[in-house]
């Protein structure tokens, strides 16, 4: 038993009632509520009074209680890499190999020990921090396609008792869906560019085995969505839902490519969205139309996905960017509360048919600390809908104190009581030095580094010298013995070609033949087409002038040949030649 005396409590109820009031548990259920009034005060004493020797007595003076929060999609396995992350994009395939490289070793198949270890403390991690966050009830995305993660986050929930529901690419197979049916296993579908027919075929197999919700991350990349437009002849909503899996059980997450056929099939199906406002402000510069959703009536909620930490501030993005949509606080609280509550877990044959604060309901509440100083409790009128504001404009995860599930404290006064906090950060952090060693990251970051480095560097107004001067210097690795070296080539490479015997090179002097060339051409300069070093060339005005040196020599030589025949000839000679006085030789150019 537990006596919860006069607390500041936020029932969720038909009326929503809000108000100072005492509350009495008995095991996992809310047997009774007193109000404040005079009366309500007669029977809480007469609670002290009949259960004082079994009961426990809370004075929650001091203290908001409201049912917990429900996170709709978590995504722990990023939960370490949120700044890495933050370099992705819907629209873009800009790889991060540090990344990719962290994903590979996570999404293995064939795991090691060391390997069920870190995804064992990523869970523990997550769900824990969650609690603390004031999450009683959370989706756990995951893009793995094998199970070897549901039994670290069976561990990890069981440790926590949040009631979890686990979404991932199922294989075509209801046995898994039968061995973990404690996880609400859900099938989850991205990347609609790689679905196949066969792939379509089995979720409605597993739809047909009792396969309670199937959530759709699609319509997030333009070029994706065209083409399977284009291969399918139609859009992703449309063939689902051709195959009947388009209903009250189906949520899109963040869907930004969406025609107007699709907005129809969504709305007449009843199909729900999920918002990831960190990641719509990171992962696209794309207009989210969250108008068109909320102007057909299509239910939505607020989530963390990847980048998200605080859910109360995903709440608050999602405000501000949208603030002239004019949305209630009201409307925002529900979406990460009772909307989303009655959407994913209100499962009725368990026994909760509500999701309130009130008699014969469980007794999953959460515990805002009004005491601390820098979190008063001032709201205008103490409505239902004023207390909203305040939550919205104010509540964060260091303002939760306690979680309670079913009865049983999980978070009391800021301490969690079914794990050992400290063990936990102590593995998480070894986990993330893991990871990021086989991402390389250090490396990668280094060679990134140089390369922005090489990039910033301004070459123009260098000479050929300095150039040669900063291409012979090498970059030293701080806290290695070896050396990077890192070269800036202004001249192609020379090649030095193979030698097959027997065969000749076109570009390979014949040394075997002897060509006898006369004084005059020796001394005539040559133009060689395969130089490749441009600096041992002359100029073109140093070739002109040595040119006509030589041309003048030879032209003197020649006139003087030609006196010395003209004084030896014969007087017999016959006939001679001789040009007009206005006719000059020329040799080269002149």
């Amino acid at each position: 038993m537990k006596i919860l005396k006069n607390a500041y409590v936020l029932t969720f109820n038909r009326n929503n009632d809000f108000g100072r009031y005492s509350v009495l548990l008995n095991g996992n259920k809310i047997t009774d509520i007193a109000d404040s009034s005079a009366k309500g005060t007669a029977k809480v004493d007469k609670w002290v009074e009949q259960y004082s020797a079994s009961a426990e007595i809370i004075d929650c003076t001091n203290m908001l209680l409201m049912p917990p929060l429900v996170n709709t999609c978590q995504k722990s396995e990023g939960a370490l890499l949120h700044y890495l992350l933050k370099r992705r994009h819907y629209e873009k395939a800009e790889e991060d190999l540090c990344t990719d490289l962290i994903f590979n070793y996570l999404y293995q198949e064939l795991p090691g020990e060391g390997h069920k270890q870190d995804l064992q403390n990523i869970y523990d991690y997550s769900f824990n921090r969650s609690l603390k966050s004031g999450v009683a009830s959370l989706n756990e995305f995951s893009l793995r396609k094998d199970t070897n993660h549901l039994t670290p986050v069976t561990n990890a929930s069981n440790t926590t008792g949040q009631n979890v529901s686990v979404c991932y690419p199922i294989k075509q197979d209801p046995n898994t869906i039968r061995d973990f049916k404690y996880l609400n296993p859900s099938f989850y579908v991205t990347q609609e560019n790689l679905l196949t027919v066969y792939d379509i075929s089995g979720i409605t197999e597993l739809k047909n085995h009792n396969l309670r919700n199937l959530f759709l991350e699609v319509a997030v990349n333009k070029d994706v969505t065209e083409q399977f437009r284009h291969t399918f002849r139609k859009s992703v909503i449309s063939l689902f839902d051709e195959y009947g899996l388009i209903d009250s059980g189906t949520s899109l997450v963040n869907p930004l490519y969406l025609d107007y056929n699709d907005m129809k099939i969504i709305t007449e199906k009843k199909a729900n969205i999920i918002i990831c406002p960190r990641d719509l402000n990171f992962f696209t510069s794309r207009y989210f139309p969250i108008d068109d959703y909320i102007g057909h009536g299509i239910k939505y909620t607020i989530a963390t996905g990847w980048l998200g930490e605080d859910i109360m501030k995903e709440v608050r993005l999602f405000r501000n960017k949208y603030k002239e949509l004019n949305i209630s606080s009201t409307e925002l609280l529900g979406s990460v509360t009772s909307a989303a509550h009655n959407l994913y877990f209100n499962y009725e044959a368990e026994g909760d048919a509500g999701y309130s604060i009130d008699i014969n309901r469980h007794a999953n509440m959460m515990f805002v600390d009004l005491a601390d100083l820098r979190f008063q409790f001032f709201p205008e009128e103490f409505t239902y809908e004023s207390v909203c504001d305040f939550l919205v404009d104010n509540l964060t995860s260091n303002n939760v104190s306690g979680v309670m599930i079913d009865g049983e404290f999980k978070y009391r006064d800021g301490k969690l009581l079914c794990c050992d906090e400290k063990d936990v950060a102590v593995r998480i952090n070894e986990t993330r030095e893991n990871l990021y060693k086989t991402g390389k990251f250090e490396e990668l970051k280094k060679k990134q580094a140089a390369r922005e480095n090489v990039e910033k560097l301004d070459m123009t107004g260098r000479s050929e010298d300095e150039i040669k001067m900063f291409s012979d210097s090498t970059v030293e690795d701080s806290g290695q013995n070896d050396k990077d070296e890192f070269r800036i080539k202004t001249k192609m490479p020379a090649f030095k070609q193979k030698k097959v015997p027997g065969q000749r090179s076109l570009f390979e002097e014949l040394d075997h033949i002897s060509i006898i060339q006369s004084e005059d051409f020796q001394q005539t300069p040559e133009l060689n087409l395969l130089l490749t070093d441009a600096s041992s060339s002359k100029s073109v005005e140093d070739d002109l002038v040595q040119v006509k040196a030589v041309d003048e020599t030879i032209i003197k030589r020649l006139s003087s040949e030609k006196k010395t025949e003209k004084n030896t000839k014969p007087a017999n000679t016959e006939s001679k030649v001789e040009l007009p006085k206005n006719v000059k030789l020329k040799f080269g150019d002149d």
